[in-house]
């Protein structure tokens, strides 16, 4: 597969490609940071979301990472979720539930070009911005999420938290705080 070197020719072949070829698609990303940066949207206490793209069949968000920001533990709604990370560097953790909470399966450290995937079957994960600075990373979800549960730490349980933009192609749709 040929390098796709902008954002239009990402969501061209994504949406091109059979559900076997989308991996393949993720994996041929060679775009330039500054591609990203008209989506880009900032807050200084935690992450943005800013859309891409949203389709029938998938949808991409930019998140914007302050340093130090991070998820709650989530699910994904049971769709595939990709994430491609753009600028500086993230860690991720997934969990699966037991007895006590929620136990640690596995951690990785993405660098910029590197890809993971997610799915409620394989438990739920949280991400975090471990640069000294801000982060980008690119998901990339199967079909569009609209809501997803997301673990409240006061409550010790699962809530269904809709799902909000800070942006839609690069265009403020909400007060992101900075």
């Amino acid at each position: 597969m040929q390098k796709i070197t902008t954002i239009e020719q990402l969501i061209e072949s994504f949406d091109d490609a059979d559900p076997s070829e989308q991996v393949s698609v993720l994996k041929s990303i060679e775009i330039p940071t500054s591609e990203f940066e008209h989506y880009a949207t900032w807050n200084e206490d935690g992450y943005t979301r800013n859309c891409i793209a949203r389709k029938d069949d998938f949808e991409f968000i930019l998140l914007c990472w302050s340093e130090g920001a991070a998820t709650p533990i989530h699910g994904h709604a049971d769709q595939d979720c990709w994430v491609y990370q753009v600028a500086g560097e993230v860690r991720e953790r997934r969990y699966k539930e037991a007895d006590y909470g929620f136990e640690l399966v596995n951690e990785a450290v993405l660098n910029p070009g590197r890809i993971t995937y997610m799915h409620d079957r394989m438990g739920y994960h949280t991400i975090e911005n471990i640069s000294n600075s801000g982060a980008m990373t690119l998901h990339v979800y199967a079909n569009p999420i609209d809501r997803c549960k997301v673990y409240n730490e006061e409550t010790s349980e699962f809530e269904i938290k809709e799902m909000e933009y800070d942006s839609i192609d690069g265009e403020l749709v909400r007060k992101t705080g900075s």
